[in-house]
């Protein structure tokens, strides 16, 4: 492998490393953003404050979950089959 093909390798794998970090972060701010945000209108139009701020919180925590689990798995069993096939 040339020094130029191996460069393009590491720029590859840091542009692709970049683009899972940020979309991590979107996918765990934002389903609990949108989660509170429900939780409080829902809270002041049926005059409840905690019970539907807290459930949103809960149902935000698990969509966060799911969604991270569902974007990481993919990407840790290909690197794993990378590093298999290296050996």
């Amino acid at each position: 492998m040339s020094i130029t093909q191996n460069t393009k390798n590491i720029k590859k794998g840091f542009g692709q490393a970049l683009f899972l970090g940020s979309e991590l972060g979107f996918l765990i701010a934002l389903p609990l953003v949108v989660c509170i945000l429900l939780g409080l209108f829902f809270d002041q139009k049926f005059d409840k404050f905690p019970v539907f701020l807290l459930m949103f919180i809960f149902i935000g925590i698990v969509l966060t979950i799911i969604d991270v689990y569902k974007l990481v798995l993919p990407f840790l069993e290909k690197r794993s089959l990378n590093k298999n096939n290296k050996n």
